[in-house]
């Protein structure tokens, strides 16, 4: 239910949200909604990464998407392996077929300084790029130039909103859902 509720909220949000873009974070985009912010970028072979969180939430949501992807299964869950400059981590991201116009994708959550995350916000924010593999084949490489801009103004944004105050009944709603595939 968590992940439909994400998916479903990111994709009816997208168009009302405000796009911005600075010098410090490259071909990233930031955009903000009511109750939280969304950074993303694309890479030169189309797989577009979505990063978002809402006000309030401890995870942070990685979205791939690329509209050559069509042998994912939807539902199915992928083990895949991120290598950024400085180490790999192993994911469980879950395939969605039909999510918008960006194409299928696999949706993983992160929760920057759990115990488990061994560094990989850092690590992704100082990186040059992020490999994207499932048992040694390659998905893609994306280009992480200003993803440390990125994250910040990612962070800033979601301490507006979380200052701003969230919506009623986000807190009610966040403890009876169901937790993302993995946190890593």
């Amino acid at each position: 239910m968590f992940r439909r509720m994400m998916i479903g909220l990111l994709v009816a949000a997208s168009p009302a949200a405000a796009l911005g873009q600075s010098d410090e974070m490259g071909g990233w985009a930031l955009a903000q909604m009511p109750n939280g912010c969304m950074v993303q970028a694309t890479s030169p072979q189309g797989t577009m990464l979505s990063i978002w969180a809402f006000a309030g939430e401890a995870k942070l949501a990685f979205l791939l998407q690329n509209r050559g992807w069509n042998s994912l299964r939807d539902g199915a869950n992928y083990a895949l392996k991120l290598d950024t400059d400085a180490q790999s981590w192993p994911v469980q991201a879950i395939a969605r077929q039909h999510i918008d116009s960006d194409g299928p994708g696999l949706l993983f959550t992160v929760q920057p300084g759990g115990s488990d995350n061994s560094g990989f916000i850092d690590a992704f924010a100082s990186s040059k790029g992020m490999r994207i593999s499932q048992n040694g084949r390659s998905f893609d490489t994306l280009p992480l130039q200003g993803s440390h801009g990125a994250m910040a103004a990612l962070a800033k944004c979601l301490a507006e909103r979380w200052k701003a105050g969230a919506p009623a009944g986000d807190d009610d709603n966040a403890k009876k859902a169901d937790p993302a595939p993995t946190t890593i």
